[in-house]
């Protein structure tokens, strides 16, 4: 199988730390600036995982700029895989 790029170790993380920031605020509306910041994320980043998140229902826009994650959403109850990547093992996201 073939390696994943090298942007995946980088994503995986960018959003395991945007799952944390929502999940310790849930229903609170916090800007994409915010969320950046807290992520440490550059701000052009942090909106397009934002506008994915969006768009697969684990957060809502209820206004421009401002994101929230409701107790109902999926991404609350989603589990996090415990299981490496097919074809990605740990050492090749040192490298």
């Amino acid at each position: 199988m073939s390696e994943l790029p090298p942007e995946i170790p980088h994503l995986i993380q960018a959003l395991t730390r945007l799952r944390v920031i929502f999940q310790a605020r849930l229903d609170v509306e916090l800007r994409d600036t915010e969320v950046a910041e807290l992520a440490g994320l550059e701000d052009h980043e942090c909106r397009i995982l934002l506008a994915v998140l969006q768009q697969t229902g684990a957060i809502e826009r209820p206004r421009s700029h401002v994101f929230v994650c409701r107790r109902s959403s999926w991404w609350t109850k989603a589990r996090v895989r415990s299981q490496p990547l097919p074809g990605f093992s740990s050492a090749s996201a040192r490298t």
